[in-house]
C-alpha cells in the first residue's frame, strides 16, 4: 500500500467524505484521487455511499480498516526501529 492510499483510508477512519474533500485535504490532484480512490474499491477498501451532483461519498469498509490497522503496526515498528538507530548514531 503507498502513502496515497494510507492517507486517504486514513482520512476515511474518521467518517465519510467526498472525493472533493479528500482532495482538499489530500492536496492530491483530482486525477490521481480518481484512480486512487477506483483502485482502494477494486481491493475492497472502500465503497461509494452517496452522489451528490458530480461528487461521490465515500467510506472505510471493514476490510479497509483491516488493512489500514496492519499497515499501522508495521509503520509504527519502522519508526521505532528509525529511531533506535538514529539516536544510536546522533545521541538523541
Amino acid at each position: 500500500m503507498n502513502v496515497k492510499e494510507l492517507a486517504i483510508l486514513t482520512l476515511l477512519s474518521e467518517g465519510e467524505l467526498s472525493v472533493k474533500e479528500i482532495e482538499e485535504y489530500t492536496g492530491i490532484s483530482r486525477k490521481n484521487l480518481i484512480k486512487t480512490v477506483r483502485k482502494l474499491e477494486r481491493k475492497g477498501y472502500i465503497q461509494k455511499k452517496a452522489y451528490i451532483g458530480d461528487d461521490v461519498i465515500i467510506e472505510i469498509t471493514e476490510y479497509g480498516m483491516e488493512a489500514l490497522y496492519k499497515n499501522f503496526i508495521y509503520l509504527r515498528d519502522l519508526i521505532n526501529e528509525m529511531e533506535n538507530i538514529l539516536c544510536t548514531k546522533f545521541d538523541c
